[in-house]
This record gives C-alpha cells, structure tokens and sequence, in this order.
C-alpha cells in the first residue's frame, strides 16, 4: 500500500511539469487536435508522442503520468 501511494505521490508531482510542458508547447495546437481526434484509448498514447510525458532529464516517457496529464488537460471539455 505504501508503494502505490508514493507513486501517487510522485505522479502527482509530476502533474504541474506535464501541464507547463503542453501549456509551453509551440505545437500546442496541432498536439491538442491530435489527442482530441485519438480514439479514447489511444489518447495517452497521443500524450506520450507529444512528448509532454517525458520528464526533462528522462529519455523514456512515463505512462501515468501521461494518464494523468490526459485527465488533466480535460480534452472532452475542451
């Protein structure tokens, strides 16, 4: 339980660079239209290729924090 919840944690914490990363983004608009037209589950995958779930000092992308950033971002209210 401790584990799940430090990853939570950590995703959490990771959440505000995901969204300045996207807010940030010269390519915003055509990575937005991209996500937006994905089937649902293809969506975080669109988050992924973005490049919006890779941390800065990372090479690989993290899958829920791209999740997260896809909930965030609020692509169906948007």
């Amino acid at each position: 339980m401790a584990k799940a919840m430090s990853h939570d944690n950590v995703i959490a914490a990771l959440l505000p660079v995901c969204l300045d990363m996207s807010r940030n983004d010269s390519d915003r608009v055509a990575k937005l239209t991209t996500i937006r037209e994905a089937s649902t589950y293809k969506q975080r995958d669109a988050v992924i290729s973005a490049g919006w779930a890779t941390m800065p000092g990372s090479e690989t992308p993290n899958r829920d924090l791209a999740q997260a950033c896809l909930a965030a971002l609020e692509i169906e209210a948007s």
